[in-house]
């Protein structure tokens, strides 16, 4: 996955959402973006060229064009002659201000984009430097599921045959989503937050499951049975029962795995023939929720036996019930 993006993909991908609007320089719409970060040319505009961040999408704001209106149209053509002779990815116009014709004739010349938005300056900046952050940031691809269950994202992880495509088959069957079977990207977006999505968008909606074959699941279990990505919340490894020997029983010691240098919660769980590890799954999804609303089963039950041993009550004395 190369680390850049041309325009046209921005264009495609952000007009919405960035309210942009097409205005010159067709040609240059496979100019490609290779840096996540903005820059505003005030300094550029004034014959400052030292420093000049050209590789990077260019924003004109109130005070640019505020500046411009105050020039001759000839001064006007001198800055953006000098300013478009420099290899700039494209060049956007906020606040649904008037574009200069001088802009418009030279990009048009040169080909380079140049693009309106009805966006505040700070808006558009911070929702176009959000999406080249996430574009660009740094991923990796690993083998196993990725299934949304109750809101969470799990990557189940094991070595091949352990049963991972058999479990997420099985989560989807109870009504749980699926994101990405045998082969998952990895990213890491704003904010320490690691995103996962099937690797190949053609492969997106189908599993292999052993002794069948090649299934589509929105096929057989409907469109609201998949989603194109989601955050990883939960690592959840299967293991083969006898090498799980030594699992923590208690859930008191918190487990991590780490992806891209973040650190996620991590559940191991031992497999082996008649259980269930699809029920098991969807438990470590609800107590991650549970924790995440400040419910620590385990550690409460620690601290109320801890409690009850410095009362002096004895732990392994039945109390009768108030109420049969």
């Amino acid at each position: 996955m190369p680390q850049s993006i041309t325009v046209r993909k921005l264009y495609q991908r952000m007009k919405y959402e960035l309210q942009m609007e097409h205005v010159a320089g067709e040609e240059g719409l496979d100019r490609r973006i290779e840096v996540a970060e903005v820059n505003r040319p005030g300094l550029a505009l004034c014959g400052h060229y030292d420093y000049f961040a050209y590789d990077r999408v260019q924003v004109l704001g109130n005070g640019e064009i505020s500046y411009l209106q105050k020039l001759s149209p000839q001064e006007r053509r001198e800055i953006f002659d000098r300013m478009l002779s420099y290899d700039i990815p494209c060049i956007v116009v906020t606040r649904g201000l008037p574009v200069p014709e001088e802009l418009i004739e030279k990009a048009n010349q040169v080909g380079i984009p140049v693009f309106s938005s009805s966006l505040p300056t700070p808006v558009f900046t911070g929702r176009l430097h959000l999406f080249l952050e996430e574009e660009f940031g740094p991923y990796e691809i690993v083998h196993g599921d990725l299934v949304e269950v109750y809101g969470i994202g799990v990557l189940i992880l094991g070595k091949s045959g352990i049963g991972k495509s058999e479990c997420a088959l099985d989560l989807i069957r109870r009504g749980h989503r699926l994101v990405a079977d045998d082969a998952v990207l990895l990213k890491r977006v704003t904010g320490h937050r690691i995103f996962g999505m099937s690797p190949n968008p053609l492969m997106r909606h189908y599993m292999e499951v052993r002794g069948v074959g090649i299934i589509d699941v929105v096929t057989l279990f409907g469109v609201t049975a998949v989603r194109s990505r989601k955050r990883v919340e939960l690592v959840v490894t299967l293991k083969e029962w006898e090498e799980a020997k030594d699992l923590d029983r208690t859930g008191l010691e918190e487990d991590y795995y780490y992806i891209l240098g973040e650190r996620l919660p991590h559940v191991t769980i031992p497999v082996k023939p008649g259980r269930i590890t699809s029920i098991i799954v969807e438990v470590a999804a609800m107590n991650l929720r549970a924790k995440k609303m400040g419910i620590y089963s385990a550690k409460q039950l620690d601290e109320m036996l801890i409690r009850k041993m410095q009362e002096g009550v004895e732990l392994g004395e039945i109390e009768e019930p108030d109420e049969w």
